[in-house]
């Protein structure tokens, strides 16, 4: 072959290569335009489930960056969070005909005492009224479990209320559900921390959320605590109407069934902004597939209708 034969040959192979090169480029480019960010603020404990919620949705929407940002949930505020986000994720109630929203996952507020608390008995007979929660929070101070829960023992332990400062709307709706200002001596620790107190100390009164007192492998509650069947009709026992709720299939069916007093239930909502430039996406997102939904937040312990 002739050596100019040889180098205009040489040459061409150069600029198909170069070519090749410069459009695959170009397409990597055109992929990078298209990647849109969306923003999602969420509360610190949600984000595993919210995590694992976004990585399943991302096959579907290959051309989404999901940005989780975490924080403390008294401070979401939906006149000023929605400037910087782009999705909210909150049990909190939403307000103003400007956002819509998507009922995502749900869970409800009990009540919990230690199972080593020496009125245990009583306690499971009769439960405790609204009224009776009204008086103790009222005066965290100054009640005695014997002032509620009559028995043969002669004890005299003063009843230690100690509720979650890391959730925010949950202490808000307990609140509004007895009707009641949130007195301002109550002891507030993380729920974690609560947790902890229950195994080793059995005065305390609590109310948690239900996602964390019930065992999901057992579908049973925590062995360490019990859950308290409230007196909604303040009669001073526990009639058929008022559940025991000792397993998870229970109260997730009396949550689901809206047997539940509204303001004890959380709804997690995930909420945006109608004036939202990405609306359309936005929505596409929220009404994701169902299973979905409740294959990623039932492990987790909420309840998916």
């Amino acid at each position: 072959m002739k050596p100019k034969l040889i180098i205009i040959l040489f040459c061409l192979v150069l600029m198909f290569n170069s070519c090749a090169k410069t459009g695959n480029k170009k397409k990597d480019e055109r992929k990078n335009n298209n990647v849109q960010n969306l923003s999602i603020l969420i509360p610190i404990y949600m984000e595993q489930p919210i995590k694992e919620w976004t990585y399943f949705l991302q096959a579907s929407h290959p051309n989404v960056k999901f940005e989780i940002i975490c924080m403390n949930e008294q401070y979401f505020s939906s006149d000023t969070t929605f400037r910087d986000f782009d999705l909210i994720f909150t049990p909190s109630f939403i307000r103003g005909n400007k956002y819509k929203y998507s009922i995502i996952s749900q869970e409800a507020i009990v009540c919990v005492v230690s199972f080593e608390n020496p009125f245990l008995q009583s306690i499971i007979n009769r439960g405790i009224s609204p009224n009776d929660l009204k008086k103790i929070f009222s005066n965290p101070n100054s009640y005695y479990w014997k002032d509620f829960f009559k028995t043969d023992k002669k004890l005299n332990d003063k009843i230690t209320i100690i509720l979650p400062d890391d959730r925010y709307t949950l202490i808000n709706q307990l609140f509004d559900w007895l009707d009641i200002d949130k007195p301002t001596s109550v002891t507030m620790k993380s729920t974690d921390s609560i947790l902890d107190l229950l195994k080793i100390q059995n005065d305390i009164m609590t109310f948690l959320p239900s996602s964390l007192v019930y065992n999901i492998n057992t579908q049973y509650r925590k062995d360490f605590l019990y859950v308290v069947p409230i007196d909604l009709n303040n009669d001073n026992w526990i009639s058929d109407d008022e559940y025991l709720y000792d397993n998870i299939i229970m109260i997730k069916k009396a949550v689901l069934d809206n047997k539940i007093d509204s303001l004890l239930v959380l709804q997690y909502k995930l909420i945006y902004s109608i004036d939202n430039s990405r609306k359309n996406l936005i929505e596409d997102i929220v009404n994701n597939k169902h299973n979905l939904n409740k294959n990623i937040f039932e492990q987790y312990g909420y309840f998916v209708n």
